[in-house]
C-alpha cells in the first residue's frame, strides 16, 4: 500500500501546484480588468460560493472514498454501483436546493455584503454548486480505488478552462460595467466545472466497469457518513468569516488605528496565510491518499496497516519540515520581492507571523493527517465533534487575545493553533492506536531543518544582494544542506516506496 499512497501523493502534490499557480495567476489579470472594487465583489460572492460548496458537498469524496475502498476489499463490487448513484443524486438535489437558495436571495445577499454588484453571479449558484457536488462524487470513486490521476487532471483542467474562459468573460462582459465583469469571471468557473465532468464521465465510461447490482443499504450508510463529514468540513470556514467580522474590531481596541488595523488582517488572512498554505498541498494529498488505503486494510483485516500508516507519517515530516521551515528562513526577501510596495513595518510583522506560523501549519497537517485515519475507520460524528469543539476554542481565544495589545495580530496563529491541537489531540485520544515512528526518523529531519534555517539566515545577514538573488540561493543551499542530513532516512523510505505492491484486486 505505500507505493500506491506516495504515487497517490505525488499525483495530488503536482496538481496542487499547478493549481495554486494558475490560481494566483489568474487573480493578477483579473484585478486589471475588473478593477479593486471589482475584483473585491468577485471576492465577496466567491467567499460564499466556497462555503455553500463546502457544506453542500466536501463529505462526498470522503464517504465515497472510504465506501468504495471497503467493497473492493471485501470483493462487493456491485455496491460501488449503487454507491456512486446514490451520491449522485444527494449531490445534485443538495447542491440544487443549496444554489436556488443562492440565487433567489441574490439580492439581498448582495445588499448585506455591501456588494450589490455581485447579485447577478449569485445567479449561476443555480449551477454551480450542483455540478460541484457531480465532480466530488465522481472524484470519490476513483479516490476509492486508489486512482488519483482523474482527480489531478480535472482539477487541473478545471483551473487552465476558468483560467482561459474567465479572464476572456469578464474582458467581455466588463466592457458593461463591474457587475457584468463579475458575472463573466463565474460564468468561466462555471465553464471549468462543466469542461472537468465531461472529462470525469468520459474517463470513468472507458476505464470503470461496473457490476449492475442493487443494494438498498448503501444509501442510509452514505448519508450516515455525509452529513457528519460536510458538517466537520464547514467548521473552520465558518470561523473564519467569523475572524472577519471580529479581528479588526478587537485590533482597534488592542490600540490599533482601523486602516492598519485591517492591513494586519489582511496580512496575516492573505499574504502569510497563503503563503503557509503550500506545504499543506502535501499533507492534504496524503491524507486524500491514506484514507482508502486504510479503508481497504481495515476491511482485509490487513496486518500490515500500521506499517502503512508509518511510513506515510514518515514522508510527510520528511517533507513538510523542510517547507515550512525553509519558507520562513526565506520570508524577508519573498515579502520584499512579491511586494515591493509593502512598508517595511508590515514586512516586519509578515516574517514574525511566517516564522510563528510554522507551528500553526505543522499542527495542522498533524491534524489532517490523523483525521483521516479516523475517518477512514468510520468515526464521522466523533471528526465532527472534535471539529467543532477546536472551531469554539479558536474563536473565543481570537476574540480575546487579539485584544491585548502585547499580542494584537498574533491571537490569530494562536487561534489557529488551538484549534488543530484541540483536534489533534481529541482524534488520538479516540484513534488510540500507536503508530511507531522511530525518535531518530522524528528528529533528525527537524534538527537538518534547523541547520538549514540557520545556515540560510547566516546567507542573508553576511550577504547584500536583490531580493530574487537571496531567495534563489537560499533555495539552493536550504535543499544541499537538507537532503545530505537527511540521506539515511530518505534512502530507506524510497526503498519502501518502491517495493512491489501484492495486492489483488480489480482497478479502474
Amino acid at each position: 500500500m505505500t507505493k500506491s499512497i506516495g504515487k497517490g501523493t505525488l499525483i495530488l502534490v503536482l496538481s496542487g501546484v499547478i493549481c495554486k499557480v494558475l490560481g494566483a495567476f489568474f487573480r493578477l489579470p483579473l484585478t486589471s480588468i475588473l478593477g479593486i472594487e471589482g475584483i473585491g465583489v468577485f471576492q465577496l460572492v466567491m467567499s460564499v460560493y466556497s462555503f455553500a460548496l463546502i457544506l453542500t458537498t466536501a463529505g462526498v469524496s470522503t464517504a465515497l472514498s472510504k465506501f468504495v475502498s471497503q467493497a473492493r476489499a471485501i470483493g462487493d463490487f456491485g455496491k460501488i454501483k449503487s454507491l456512486l448513484k446514490t451520491s449522485l443524486l444527494y449531490s445534485i438535489l443538495f447542491g440544487f436546493a443549496g444554489g436556488l437558495a443562492l440565487s433567489l436571495l441574490s439580492s439581498q445577499i448582495a445588499f448585506l455584503q455591501g456588494a450589490a454588484a455581485g447579485s447577478s453571479s449569485y445567479k449561476l449558484m443555480l449551477f454551480l454548486i450542483p455540478f460541484g457536488g457531480v465532480i466530488a462524487s465522481m472524484r470519490g470513486v476513483f479516490q476509492g480505488y486508489e486512482n488519483m490521476t482523474p482527480t489531478a487532471i480535472s482539477q487541473i483542467l478545471e483551473q487552465a478552462v476558468k483560467f482561459v474562459l474567465g479572464l476572456l468573460f469578464a474582458f467581455i462582459f466588463g466592457k458593461k460595467g463591474v457587475e457584468s465583469g463579475v458575472f463573466g469571471a463565474f460564468l468561466g468557473v462555471t465553464m471549468g466545472e462543466i469542461a472537468c465532468i465531461i472529462f470525469l464521465c468520459l474517463y470513468m465510461h472507458f476505464k470503470t466497469k461496473f457490476v449492475s447490482v442493487k443494494d438498498k443499504n448503501v444509501a442510509a450508510a452514505f448519508l450516515k457518513a455525509v452529513v457528519p463529514l460536510s458538517l466537520g468540513s464547514s467548521v473552520l470556514p465558518l470561523v473564519s468569516v467569523v475572524d472577519s467580522f471580529v479581528v479588526v474590531s478587537c485590533l482597534m481596541r488592542a490600540g490599533f488605528e482601523r486602516g492598519f488595523a485591517t492591513s494586519l488582517f489582511g496580512l496575516e488572512t492573505g499574504v502569510v496565510g497563503a503563503i503557509l498554505n503550500f506545504p499543506l498541498i502535501l499533507s492534504s494529498a496524503i491524507s486524500t491518499a491514506i484514507l482508502p488505503a486504510v479503508a481497504y486494510d481495515e476491511a482485509k483485516l490487513n496486518l500490515d496497516q500500521d506499517n502503512t500508516i508509518a511510513n506515510s507519517l514518515k514522508i510527510m515530516w520528511l517533507v513538510l519540515l523542510p517547507l515550512t521551515f525553509g519558507i520562513a528562513a526565506i520570508s524577508r526577501p519573498l515579502y520584499i520581492f512579491v511586494y515591493p510596495s509593502l512598508e517595511s513595518e508590515l514586512i516586519d510583522y509578515a516574517v514574525k507571523l511566517t516564522y510563528f506560523g510554522i507551528i500553526s501549519t505543522l499542527i495542522t497537517a498533524l491534524m489532517q493527517f490523523f483525521v483521516a485515519i479516523l475517518q477512514s475507520k468510520g468515526h464521522f460524528y466523533y471528526c465532527m465533534s472534535a471539529y467543532i469543539v477546536g472551531g469554539v476554542i479558536k474563536v473565543t481565544a481570537v476574540i480575546f487575545l487579539t485584544a491585548l495589545p502585547q499580542i494584537n495580530i498574533f491571537g490569530v496563529v494562536i487561534g489557529n493553533i488551538a484549534f488543530a491541537s484541540v483536534v489533534c489531540i481529541m482524534v488520538l485520544i479516540k484513534n488510540k492506536r500507536k503508530v511507531s515512528v522511530g525518535f531518530f526518523d522524528l528528529t533528525l529531519p527537524l534538527i537538518s531543518s534547523l541547520l538549514m534555517t540557520l545556515s540560510i539566515n547566516a546567507l542573508l545577514f553576511y550577504f547584500d544582494l536583490p531580493p530574487l538573488v537571496e531567495v534563489l540561493l537560499s533555495v539552493i543551499l536550504g535543499a544541499t544542506i537538507y537532503v545530505l542530513c537527511t540521506l539515511p532516512i530518505t534512502t530507506e523510505i524510497f526503498k519502501n516506496i518502491f517495493k512491489k505492491k501484492v495486492v489483488s484486486d480489480e482497478s479502474s
